[in-house]
């Protein structure tokens, strides 16, 4: 008979299944218990979902198998009553108890080791964060924050530089000019100083007297002039002497170096000043944030675990109380017993998990200048550094060579109404004959062409309109060694030329518009200065242009050669702006003459004169540039157009039109960040081209 029951074993073990009532009836059983014991930590969620796990389907198995072979055991001792085969059941059942102990042995196991990666995540919330006080400041070691010294002597260095480069250019334009009076004298030296025939001392008549007398003054006063000659040179040249200009120019250049190592630590302590400021601000909250972050996940990831534990736990003690269950005397009673049995895990648990309701994220102090940033002094690279540190007191400084600095190793300079002949265009070889000079679409473009090339090849840039550039009116390379721009032909149309040096240039800022779009409605003579003949569209043209028809070109403009077909010698009527740079042609150059009637701006820097309205909306006085109160509307737009980039729109308090603020645009203000207004103002957005 235990042959019989052993075989049932190993076929039940091997796939039989119960029947489906059967199944329901543990799983519902199984189900109840779980949520009957389930714990109510923060992951609960978790925890329920973790009834679909692996450990459900495995347990959920192995007491379907144990409860079938409860059934089989019952069939069994019914048909055998063999006290032998009690004993070998019993042997049996021992040995089926080895493994479900094991498992709880690795349950425990496993709990523990979740609860140990909690623990350190929560020992680990502060360590190797910093803490800080609201007052703390971000300092290079030996810097108490003060830069007024360093301000000090770097001015007070500089300004005795400029006497210093007077002194020795005067010094070399004294010994210049010494050094031309003594060639001067040498030469007049040199001419007295050669000897000379007595023929040059011939006198009428035979008197031998009168000739030696003759050659005596001559070569007397020769003698005269060659000392006085002598001795001028002789002075002249212990003057020179006396003049030694390269100690002066020495001593410049050496404090022009100690001027420029004053200049490079002031701009290095404030380098480090920003960035360690930077640095400490983002990695202080991320410390903080990162290991509290770390904690939640192991918290939840623990918690998701216990859970799982807890189930398969239960379910292990449930199938132990079934192996019980084969040697009882009341199998069904015992069977029974076990199914409705709500086992405890409480064994089953991890006290970081169950401590987590009473942890405090851990709090931390954000230094004041983490909000403010750092306002003792400017950024070395920042676009206004040299005119707040420098230019505003006069200081001509070197351009930046900290470690924080983008340094520009050319500068350019425009030079206008420069025209530059077709001789001087460098020449691209790669291309074909006619079609090879070297000409760009962007000055960008090539600015950066020159620069790669260097001041050795390249002198810089010719815009024969002086209008910037585009594929269609490219602007051309000047190969070196370039113009003497102090010789240089004047242009009839206003051609510049930007000329590219080695060294930084002198940093400017501006609040004004750079590049503006014009409209002019130009009208002639012929036709009535009243009536519009053509309208224009000026690119790349100052806010504050003004725009006039003056003289004629019969030779750069392509517009000449029509009027020169027409007959008109003079050629094309050139219209320019401010500056005199040609930007337009008006009528042939005759009888005929043009006149600007209208100019309007369409667009500034990339904004139109055109606004959006948003209505009943608020702004606080921060997100207002400050000193920007108009009475009228066309004025607050001439202002926010003419301030360009700088300006995102006009606030209209009370929307009533009687004052309008204009809007700064570092805020990148949205209708999002609007608030509403109970007065019902409004604001005015810059349109974009």
């Amino acid at each position: 008979m235990w042959r019989w029951f052993s075989a049932m074993l190993v076929t039940s073990v091997a796939g039989a299944n119960l029947e489906a009532s059967q199944q329901d009836g543990i799983l519902k059983l199984l189900t109840a218990d779980s949520a009957h014991g389930a714990s109510s930590t923060t992951a609960s969620s978790q925890g329920n979902a973790s009834k679909t796990s692996k450990a459900k389907a495995k347990t959920t198995q192995m007491e379907d198998m144990v409860l079938l072979l409860a059934q089989q055991a019952k069939a069994a001792r019914e048909a055998s009553k063999n006290k032998d085969e009690d004993k070998e059941m019993e042997e049996m059942i021992e040995q089926l108890r080895q493994e479900p102990k094991m498992m709880q042995t690795e349950i425990n196991e496993a709990a523990n080791t979740y609860n140990a990666a909690c623990q350190a995540a929560y020992d680990n919330l502060t360590v190797g964060c910093p803490f800080y006080e609201n007052d703390t400041l971000f300092l290079p070691e030996g810097f108490d924050g003060n830069f007024t010294p360093l301000r000090e002597d770097h001015l007070s260095c500089r300004e005795t530089l400029p006497q210093k480069k007077q002194d020795f250019e005067s010094c070399h334009k004294i010994r210049a000019s010494l050094v031309a009076q003594e060639q001067v004298l040498l030469d007049s030296f040199r001419s007295v100083n050669v000897f000379q025939s007595p023929d040059e001392c011939l006198v009428t008549g035979t008197d031998v007297l009168a000739y030696l007398k003759a050659m005596r003054d001559h070569f007397g006063n020769k003698k005269i002039a060659w000392w006085a000659d002598y001795y001028k040179l002789e002075n002249v040249t212990k003057n020179i002497t006396q003049w030694n200009c390269t100690e002066m120019e020495v001593s410049y250049y050496d404090q022009m170096t100690a001027c420029e190592n004053k200049q490079e630590k002031l701009e290095q302590i404030a380098c480090e000043v920003h960035e360690r400021t930077n640095e400490s601000c983002t990695t202080m909250p991320a410390c903080f944030e990162g290991k509290w972050s770390t904690y939640l996940t192991e918290v939840r990831s623990a918690n998701s675990t216990i859970q799982d534990l807890k189930y398969e736990y239960r379910a292990i003690k449930r199938i132990l109380c079934l192996l019980e269950a084969f040697v009882a005397d009341d199998l069904d009673a015992k069977i029974e017993e076990c199914m409705a049995a709500r086992f405890s895990a409480s064994a089953v648990h991890s006290q970081c998990v169950d401590n987590h309701a009473n942890v405090p994220k851990p709090a931390y102090t954000v230094p004041g200048i983490c909000d403010t940033g750092v306002t003792a002094i400017l950024h070395p690279d920042h676009e206004n550094f040299n005119e707040t540190e420098y230019a505003s007191k006069g200081i001509h400084a070197s351009r930046c060579l900290a470690s924080c600095c983008t340094v520009d190793w050319y500068s350019w300079t425009l030079y206008g109404n420069v025209y530059v002949p077709a001789s001087h265009i460098m020449i691209d070889q790669d291309l074909a004959e006619g079609q090879n000079k070297a000409s760009y679409g962007s000055v960008e473009a090539a600015k950066a062409a020159c620069e790669a090339l260097g001041s050795v090849q390249c002198f810089g840039i010719y815009d024969a309109n002086c209008d910037g550039a585009s594929e269609e009116s490219p602007v051309e390379l000047v190969a070196s060694p370039g113009l003497d721009l102090d010789q240089v032909n004047e242009s009839s149309v206003g051609s510049c030329i930007y000329h590219m040096v080695l060294g930084s240039g002198t940093t400017t800022t501006t609040t004004i518009a750079e590049q503006c779009t014009w409209q002019l409605n130009i009208s002639r003579s012929d036709e009535g200065f009243e009536k519009v003949w053509k309208t224009l569209t000026l690119e790349h043209q100052r806010f504050d242009e003004a725009f006039r028809f003056s003289g004629c070109d019969n030779a750069e403009l392509p517009e000449a050669s029509y009027c020169l077909g027409m007959g008109t010698e003079n050629g094309v009527r050139v219209l320019k702006n401010r500056e005199g740079h040609g930007v337009g042609t008006g009528s042939c150059c005759d009888s005929t003459t043009n006149k600007v009637i209208g100019e309007k701006r369409i667009s500034c820097d990339g904004y139109l004169d055109e606004y959006t309205k948003h209505s009943k909306k608020y702004l606080t006085t921060t997100k207002l540039l400050r000193g920007t109160t108009y009475t009228t509307m066309a004025e607050a737009r001439e202002a926010c157009l003419r301030k360009g980039t700088k300006c995102w729109g006009i606030y209209d308090d009370k929307c009533d039109s009687v004052k309008f603020l204009l809007v700064d645009s570092q805020f990148n203000i949205t209708s999002e960040k609007m608030m509403e207004s109970v007065q019902g103002s409004c604001v005015y957005e810059k349109m974009a081209v």
